[in-house]
C-alpha cells in the first residue's frame, strides 16, 4: 500500500497528520500501561486494587503512579475499576488496531 503525503499547513491535513500521530502514541503507550499494572500486581499482599491507589487519597502519602483517588469507606474499590477498564480497553484496543493499522500507516506521511 503506498502511503498519502498529507500537508501539514492549517487544513485538514494537518489535523489528519496529528490524529494519526496521537493514534500511534496511544498504540505504543496502552502497552506499557498494562506492563506497569501487571508490575505494580506482581506479589502484591495488599487489598487488591490498592496498588493503585493513591494513599489516603494522597494526604499525607506518596502519590504512586497510577494517580488512583481511593473510595474512603472502600479501599481497592476504584483502583479495581480502574485496572478492569485499562485491561478492558487494551482488548479493545487491539481488535481496533489489527483492523485499522493499515489505513493509519498510509496515513502516517509516509511514516509507516
Amino acid at each position: 500500500m503506498t502511503a498519502l503525503i498529507i500537508s501539514t499547513g492549517p487544513s485538514f491535513g494537518s489535523m489528519t497528520a496529528q490524529i494519526v500521530s496521537r493514534l500511534v502514541s496511544l498504540n505504543s503507550s496502552l502497552p506499557r500501561l498494562q506492563e506497569a499494572i501487571t508490575t505494580a500486581s506482581s506479589g502484591y499482599e495488599g487489598i487488591a486494587g490498592t496498588q493503585f491507589e493513591m494513599p489516603s487519597g494522597n494526604m499525607g502519602g506518596q502519590p504512586n503512579n497510577f494517580g488512583v483517588y481511593p473510595d474512603p469507606d472502600n479501599p481497592g474499590v476504584q483502583g479495581t475499576a480502574f485496572s478492569y477498564a485499562a485491561a478492558r480497553l487494551h482488548e479493545e484496543w487491539l481488535k481496533f488496531w489489527t483492523a485499522a493499522a493499515p489505513y493509519i500507516e498510509q496515513l502516517d506521511n509516509g511514516q509507516g
